[in-house]
């Protein structure tokens, strides 16, 4: 084997860890807090990316379908890494506009496959990510108390993104191979801080202290932290210097949600009984929402018709009903 295909191999390999990982994130991980699905997805959508250099090395009669799920995971990258920064708790039509490009690049690389303009296509994807990854480090860099993983995700985007660059100025097949194994060992580097940090063992071995316990019910229940407007796991989790994976893990136990789950389901309570407070008549039902730490209408009646299969207006008319 030569070279070039030993470079096939490694990052092959890489490409299947992603892939492995990203699993584990999107099922295990997810039950735990449902913002590990951005980082499945930008492990995904690394893989993707280098695999079309996989594809180059070792199965080019395939360029076309490597080449357009190669872009779609370079143009998704920055997207995910902004997702998970932002806490974003799922993708909505509001923030879907993110993945004009990736698709409509994905269905154009795989037109005018070949053509010189493969090349031009992902220039403009990796000057995208770029974008993406300077706006991130920025708002990291801002944020009070950053998310070690965060960091590391962002380290993991970054330095793909050198070697995406790196690949563009390579002027032989050999440097565009070495390339792809810059941006593999990232990969490997993610994975052993998976190890390093215990993350898969902590959803399955790690016993949750009774004071845990009792600081995240009381923060709930009584000092009703879920009010507060934009709160994450992140800020809930330093407020009470409490780690963020036993945060979801105590959150788990006591309630059986995730944590943002349970944000929802304590201020759907809180807003089911101001409804049916006579003093509160005069006051209009977002005012309501607002005050119990909603940051939008919509994401409050989503989330009360899910959790009471109702309308706030019909569930007040049935209560009144009942005690009529």
């Amino acid at each position: 084997m030569n070279a070039i295909g030993l470079f096939g191999v490694l990052s092959g390999s890489a490409v299947a860890l992603a892939f492995f990982l990203a699993s584990f994130f999107l099922g295990i991980k997810r039950r735990e807090d449902s913002r590990h699905v951005w980082l499945g997805l930008i492990l995904i959508a690394i893989g993707l990316r280098i695999g079309k250099s996989v594809i180059y090395f070792l199965a080019n009669e395939i360029a076309p379908i490597g080449l357009s799920l190669g872009f779609f995971g370079l143009a998704c990258i920055g997207p995910f890494v902004w997702f998970l920064l932002k806490d974003t708790a799922a993708l909505t039509f509001k923030n879907a506009w993110h993945f004009i490009i990736p698709i409509t690049g994905a269905v154009s690389c795989f037109i005018v496959t070949p053509s010189p303009l493969e090349t031009t296509f992902y220039q403009i994807g990796t000057a995208i990510l770029m974008i993406y990854l300077i706006v991130s480090w920025m708002f990291a860099i801002s944020r009070n108390q950053p998310s070690i993983w965060n960091r590391k995700v962002l380290i993991m985007a970054t330095g793909v993104w050198v070697a995406l660059v790196y690949q563009h100025l390579a002027n032989s097949m050999m440097h565009y191979a070495f390339g792809a194994i810059i941006a593999s060992v990232f990969l490997y580097w993610i994975f052993y801080q998976s190890f390093k940090s215990a993350v898969f063992s902590k959803g399955l071995s790690v016993k949750l202290p009774d004071q845990t316990l009792a600081e995240v019910r009381e923060a709930f229940e009584n000092q009703n932290l879920y009010r507060k407007q934009g709160i994450t796991l992140q800020t809930f989790s330093g407020q009470l210097s409490i780690p963020p994976y036993l945060v979801t893990r105590s959150v788990k136990k006591l309630y059986d949600r995730t944590f943002p789950e349970a944000l929802n389901y304590f201020r759907v309570e809180e807003i089911k009984q101001m409804l049916l407070d006579p003093d509160k008549e005069h006051l209009k039902i977002e005012s309501l929402a607002y005050d119990v730490g909603f940051t939008s209408p919509s994401a409050f009646y989503a989330a009360f018709k899910k959790i009471t299969g109702q309308t706030p207006t019909s569930y007040q008319k049935d209560a009144e009903l009942m005690s009529a």
